[in-house]
């Protein structure tokens, strides 16, 4: 399997896939009629998820999550606005969480959101958690990698990995203001 930091040393066809998609309104609103459905049940998402997949049937289901938690990020949003590199799922809801105030969620519902994703045991149950965060991520315009949300999906579906996925959120999320300028400290 490739590793979620392999996604920023080549091009990678879910790189294309976003650069293409961000710009084409009728796609984001085809891959934004699939959240919350199944790859299945979704056709419209099928040749962008496919392309993304490249011919390897267990990314699939990846592919077809983070490409509508795109869509759904970046409606209403300037095309490409919300999909920023090394901006991982724990940084975005740490800026969320101060971010958001009286307009929404208040810092305990972040965290609260946040740790039920993180408790999630299958790829469907982390879409439905993260579904919720990325509406509230698109309110208060905090972006995220969807590159390496893409890679980390992959990585989820291995329950020996899932653990590390959710360690690296727990410390993008978890990381103090001095910790940001320790560059000793891994994401």
């Amino acid at each position: 399997m490739v590793s979620a930091e392999a996604s920023t040393t080549k091009t990678w066809p879910i790189d294309r896939v976003l650069t293409s998609i961000a710009e084409r309104p009728d796609a984001l609103a085809a891959l934004r009629r699939g959240v919350g459905r199944p790859l299945e049940e979704s056709p419209d998402s099928w040749p962008y998820a496919m392309e993304v997949a490249s011919g390897h049937q267990w990314r699939e289901k990846p592919a077809h999550v983070t490409l509508g938690l795109f869509a759904l990020h970046h409606q209403s949003q300037t095309p490409g606005s919300m999909n920023r590199s090394d901006w991982g799922v724990g940084r975005a809801c740490r800026q969320l969480k101060y971010s958001r105030g009286s307009e929404g969620a208040s810092e305990e519902g972040v965290e609260r959101r946040f740790k039920a994703a993180l408790a999630s045991e299958t790829l469907e149950a982390l879409a439905v958690h993260l579904r919720g965060l990325v509406t509230l991520l698109r309110g208060a315009t905090v972006p995220l990698d969807y590159a390496l949300l893409y890679w980390q999906f992959c990585q989820w579906q291995q329950p020996e990995e899932r653990e590390q996925v959710c360690l690296r959120w727990g410390r993008e999320y978890f990381r103090t203001i001095e910790d940001e300028d320790n560059k000793e400290i891994a994401p």
